[in-house]
C-alpha cells in the first residue's frame, strides 16, 4: 500500500469513528441551551446549509448559462451558412498558420511546468518593473490596467449613452438596464434608503470580478525583468487583490450592521470573523486553478495546439460567471442577516 493511500485509509477511518462516537454519545446529550461542542457543531452544520443553499442557486443558474452557450452555437452556425466563401478562406488561412506554427522551433530556455506553476502562486521569477520602478509581479499591472478600462467606460457611457437612453431601450440600453438589474437583485437591504449604496458596491465588485476575470483572455503582455514575454493574469489570481476584495465586502458588511442594527448588528457582523478569508480564499483559488490547469495544458505538446483556447476559454467564463455570483450573493445575503439582527 502507497503512502498516499495509507494516508486515506487512516483519515477515513478516524473521521467514521468521530461520526458514530458522536451519534452515540454526544447528540443524546444535547441541551436547549447549548455547551461548547454542541455550539461548534451546530455552527458547522448551520454551514453546511449555506454551502448546499448556494449550491441549489448554482444549480437553477447552469440551466441558463447552457442554452444560452445554445443560442450562441446556433448563431455561429446561421453566420457561417450565410457567408460559406469567407469562413472559407478563414478556415484556410487558420489551417496555415497552424500548419506553420508546427514548424516553428520553440524559444530556448522555456521554463518548465514546475517553475511556472510555482510562479503562478508565489510570483518570484517572472517580475516586471512597475512604470520603470519598483519590481512587482504581473497581477498588479493586470489590475491597474483592468481599473483604468473600467473607468474609461464607465466614464464613456455616463457621458454618451445614459443621457440618451428611450423608453423603449435599444440593444445596449437593454444589455446595461439587465446587468445592472441582475446585480442590484442581489442587494437585499431592509432600508431603501440604503439599497442605492449596497447596490452601487455590488454592482462595482460584480463588475470587476467579471471583466478581471475576462481579461486574461485579451493576452495582454509584458516584459519581465529576465526579459521574458509573459501575459497579464487575471488580477484575482494574485491573493492580494483576492485579500482586498473580501476584506472591503467584510466592512461593507460590517457598515450594514452597524447602520441598521447598531452594536446589535456589529456584534452579528464580527461574528463572521472567518468571512473575509472565504471570500478571498474562494477567489483565490477559484481563479488560480483555472491558471494552473491552462498552464499545464500549454506545457505538454500533445495539448498545445487548439485544447488550451477551448479549455482556456470554458475556464474562465465559467469562473466569471460563478464567482460574480456568489460573491454578489454572499454580500447581499450577510448584509441582509446583520441589518435584521
Amino acid at each position: 500500500m502507497s503512502g498516499s493511500l495509507r494516508i486515506a485509509v487512516t483519515v477515513t477511518a478516524v473521521l467514521l469513528a468521530a461520526s458514530a462516537w458522536i451519534r452515540v454519545l454526544v447528540i443524546p446529550r444535547f441541551t436547549v441551551v447549548p455547551g461548547r461542542f454542541q455550539l461548534v457543531l451546530e455552527q458547522m452544520i448551520g454551514g453546511a446549509d449555506r454551502i448546499g443553499g448556494v449550491l441549489r442557486a448554482l444549480g437553477g443558474l447552469f440551466p441558463a448559462i447552457v442554452r444560452g452557450l445554445f443560442r450562441i452555437l446556433r448563431g455561429i452556425a446561421g453566420f457561417i451558412g450565410a457567408h460559406k466563401k469567407e469562413c472559407a478562406v478563414w478556415g484556410c488561412i487558420i489551417v496555415g498558420l497552424f500548419l506553420l506554427s508546427g514548424m516553428v522551433p520553440g524559444a530556448h530556455g522555456e521554463e518548465d511546468v514546475q517553475t511556472a506553476m510555482r510562479d503562478a502562486v508565489l510570483h518570484d521569477v517572472n517580475r516586471i518593473r512597475f512604470f520603470g520602478g519598483k519590481e512587482v509581479n504581473p497581477g498588479l499591472l493586470a489590475a491597474v490596467t483592468v481599473t483604468g478600462i473600467l473607468l474609461a467606460a464607465a466614464l464613456l457611457i455616463r457621458i454618451f449613452v445614459i443621457p440618451r437612453m428611450k423608453v423603449v431601450p435599444g440593444r445596449f440600453q437593454l444589455v446595461l438596464e439587465t446587468i445592472v438589474g441582475l446585480l442590484d437583485g442581489q442587494a437585499k437591504v431592509p432600508d431603501p434608503g440604503m439599497r442605492t449604496f449596497v447596490g452601487a458596491y455590488v454592482f462595482a465588485a460584480g463588475v470587476y470580478i467579471f471583466a478581471s476575470t475576462l481579461f486574461e483572455l485579451l493576452g495582454f503582455q509584458a516584459v519581465t525583468t529576465t526579459g521574458r514575454s509573459v501575459t497579464l493574469p487575471a488580477p484575482l489570481s494574485d491573493v492580494n487583490a483576492a485579500i482586498c476584495m473580501g476584506c472591503l465586502s467584510y466592512l461593507v458588511i460590517v457598515f450594514g450592521g452597524v447602520r441598521h442594527a447598531g452594536l446589535r448588528g456589529a456584534k452579528a457582523a464580527l461574528k463572521e470573523f472567518s468571512l473575509p478569508i472565504s471570500m478571498s480564499f474562494r477567489l483565490f483559488g477559484a481563479l488560480l486553478s483555472g491558471l494552473l490547469v491552462t498552464d499545464l495544458v500549454y506545457h505538454y505538446a500533445a495539448l498545445r495546439y487548439g485544447v488550451p483556447v477551448i479549455v482556456g476559454v470554458i475556464f474562465t467564463l465559467l469562473h466569471a460567471v460563478v464567482q460574480t455570483y456568489v460573491l454578489t450573493m454572499l454580500v447581499g445575503i450577510y448584509y441582509e442577516e446583520v441589518s435584521e439582527a
